[in-house]
């Protein structure tokens, strides 16, 4: 018996629509639906400063859930996840920001250009599953780039269209609740009953992107985790000896422990057993061995390409040590481009920066340099960025990349000629 049903990637999405209907009434959707709904009633009290802060908040709490819910049925899960363990509040901001503005830049268009200008909320309208896939596994860097936009409708194509068209009807289902029931239905209960719709339509909404995702994933070269569980050795076994893990933890942590250890030093493991491990080291206090772990278990996630996943654990680490960084240059600087090319933008100048430190006479050296440079400019640090640069250009005089890091530093008005 499997530890959550799977869902079959080979059903037609037009499928995956209708029986998507009964998601959000399934696991811990239907609790995460009414407790946001119950939290967003408080807009009801006439104070605006409290509605703005319930009204973000609600937001970004719905949009946490149901990001969860994105990545959960695109990893092969065909019940909603339990809580909301892998997404971070900020890629909820980041959604509503890019909302907010996309429907400010419609309004004005509309103002300024009058009725060209109306074209531009339904090519939002459009982009945005895209853009809200995008954030979700690549993050923001990706989902505002058109040619991204581009590349995804290319590799789903009429189903990403059928997508798009639920989409649009959930939204104006949700407007037509809103007015009917919000405004102009019974006002408590109305505005209760309109809460709990649009939570239901964006819970289920995000679950069919995922659902797309988990459908196509070959054209989109993702590898599902319950393809990846899946694949591990003796599945059936691991959960039971997983369950008597937890059985004997009531009384014997220690013990425990030592079951897991002797079991991931078979090999692979599903991601539920390393998760456990982790628990079970930090409850105790054993952080060296906690480090350890994670050095072993990120090289692991790195040559199976689960990147993303092992930054997750890099950060965990680092929680644990501040100056943790993973034991190898084919660790480590894979690590740092996912984590840049994904928005991490402090992770990924904490991996460039102690590659450089780690490796500095390593070949890859001078590019993890240039790219904590760059890091350093995004996070609008230009003292930083300078006295790094010239380290650089200092350190590698004649490197090809010496021509990037010096247009880099004039960019930031801070070339001081470095003397070689």
């Amino acid at each position: 018996m499997p530890r959550h049903a799977l869902a079959d990637a080979s059903t037609p999405f037009a499928q995956r629509i209708l029986l998507g209907v009964r998601y959000p009434f399934r696991g811990a959707a239907p609790v995460t639906i009414l407790a946001v709904a119950a939290f967003e009633l408080l807009t009801f009290f006439p104070i605006t400063f409290l509605r703005l802060i319930v009204m973000f908040f609600g937001w970004v709490a719905t949009y946490t859930y149901a990001i969860e819910c994105l990545r959960h049925t695109a990893d092969g899960f065909a019940d909603p996840p339990e809580v909301a363990l892998n997404t971070d509040d900020r890629t909820s901001i980041a959604l509503i920001v890019i909302q907010l503005t996309g429907n400010a830049l419609a309004v004005l268009a509309t103002l300024y250009f009058g009725a060209p200008g109306l074209l531009v909320l339904p090519v939002f309208a459009f982009v945005l599953p895209i853009m809200t896939m995008s954030l979700t596994f690549d993050g923001v860097e990706a989902a505002l780039n058109p040619l991204t936009w581009i590349k995804v409708v290319g590799r789903l194509g009429s189903d990403y269209l059928l997508l798009f068209v639920v989409v649009t009807a959930a939204t104006l289902l949700q407007a037509g609740a809103l007015y009917a029931l919000a405004e102009h239905g019974p006002a408590f209960l109305g505005t209760a009953v309109f809460y709990v719709i649009a939570n239901y339509l964006t819970i289920y909404t995000f679950h069919l992107m995922g659902a797309l995702i988990h459908h196509r994933h070959e054209t989109l070269g993702y590898q599902p985790e319950s393809e990846v569980i899946a694949d591990a050795a003796n599945p059936d076994d691991d959960v039971a000896l997983l369950g008597h893990v937890n059985l004997i933890a009531r009384d014997d942590i220690p013990g425990a422990t030592d079951i897991l250890t002797e079991r991931l030093r078979e090999g692979i493991a599903p991601v539920a057993m390393h998760t456990r491990y982790r628990e079970l080291l930090r409850v105790q206090g054993r952080l060296p061995e906690l480090l350890v772990h994670g050095q072993i278990w990120i090289a692991a996630l790195v040559q199976a390409r689960e990147e993303r996943r092992a930054l997750g654990v890099v950060q965990d680490c680092i929680d644990v040590d501040p100056v943790f960084l993973p034991d190898a240059t084919l660790t480590c600087g894979p690590l740092a481009d996912t984590a840049a090319h994904g928005g991490m933008t402090r992770l990924a100048l904490h991996l460039a920066l102690g590659y450089l430190r780690s490796w500095p006479g390593d070949m890859g050296a001078p590019h993890y340099g240039l790219l904590a440079l760059r890091m350093h400019e995004r996070q609008r640090e230009p003292a930083e960025a300078a006295a790094l640069g010239r380290q650089l250009l200092a350190a590698y005089p004649d490197h090809p990349l010496r021509v990037d890091i010096e247009a880099l530093l004039d960019t930031l008005g801070t070339m001081r000629k470095v003397s070689t």
